[in-house]
């Protein structure tokens, strides 16, 4: 599967400059071309740390047919922004899984059987691949929560075994 990111899962990242952990995980980041265009607007806007995200993903441009079925959606879906809509279609027709942590899109895609993952999935998927242990986990949440001025609720359930919410 392809991973195909959101902007909000990127900044967040990005902020800690950890994109290459991010990297490790699935080797290859790619943005619709409406998630770039959202990251260079941050860019103008004198965010630096997007510099660094630009450096570690590829732009992927919608098919003819996929821009079809973006038009459609974004139409009926108000509450999908167009960088969601346009990485949503990308997974549909490539095989790809998003990477958001927008509601609205999770929901989306829990509702339509389009796979996604989370910041609690991603991060619990460097622990289960063995890419960061438990201590650099805890200070990686911890960095993001404090740079990105965010609390990842449940934390505690990405140690568990089993499945989480």
């Amino acid at each position: 599967m392809i991973p195909i990111a959101d902007t909000d899962i990127l900044s967040m990242f990005g902020k800690v400059k950890s994109i290459n952990t991010l990297r490790l995980l699935f080797n290859e980041l790619y943005v619709p071309t409406a998630v770039y265009e959202e990251l260079l607007r941050a860019k103008d806007a004198g965010l630096s740390f997007i510099d660094y995200v630009l450096d570690d993903i590829e732009v992927i441009n919608l098919s003819e047919e996929e821009h079809h079925e973006y038009i459609s959606l974004l139409k009926n879906e108000k509450y999908l922004h167009k960088g969601e809509v346009q990485a949503i279609i990308i997974c549909k027709h490539r095989g790809g899984v998003l990477l958001t942590n927008d509601k609205k899109a999770k929901k989306f895609c829990t509702k339509n059987g389009n796979p996604c993952f989370d910041i609690k999935g991603i991060l619990r998927a460097f622990l289960l691949r063995d890419i960061l242990n438990e201590i650099e986990l805890r200070q990686l949440i911890s960095q993001i929560e404090d740079t990105d001025n965010t609390t990842i609720k449940g934390i505690e359930e990405i140690f568990l075994t089993g499945h989480i919410k």
